[in-house]
């Protein structure tokens, strides 16, 4: 009879080890899974920020493209212009001498 209790009495060490060690790594996993959540939490922050940089850097280009494309046109209506007024010229001059 002693020895069945001593056999108990070492299985109920054995397991209290061994839930203590259950304990333990559910300890660490808690520990690593607040890790991971914070991590997560910086991934999204990142995220929202490239979003962000993404949007403005589309507004940026979209305006650039915008101001450049103007100033294409402005450049072409000035060269309109001046070959305009030399045609105006030519035309001038070519009507004067027909007169003569």
């Amino acid at each position: 009879m002693e020895k069945v209790l001593e056999q108990i009495l070492d299985e109920l060490k054995e397991m209290r080890g061994d839930i203590n060690e259950l304990n333990q790594g559910q300890k660490e996993m808690r520990v690593e899974l607040k890790e991971i959540r914070g991590d997560i939490n910086e991934l999204k922050q990142g995220q929202n920020r490239l979003e962000v940089g993404q949007a403005t850097l589309q507004r940026n280009l979209v305006d650039s493209i915008g101001l450049y494309t103007d100033h294409i046109v402005d450049y072409i209506d000035d060269k309109t212009e001046v070959l305009n007024k030399r045609v105006y010229k030519a035309e001038s001059e070519i009507e004067r001498l027909s007169r003569q």
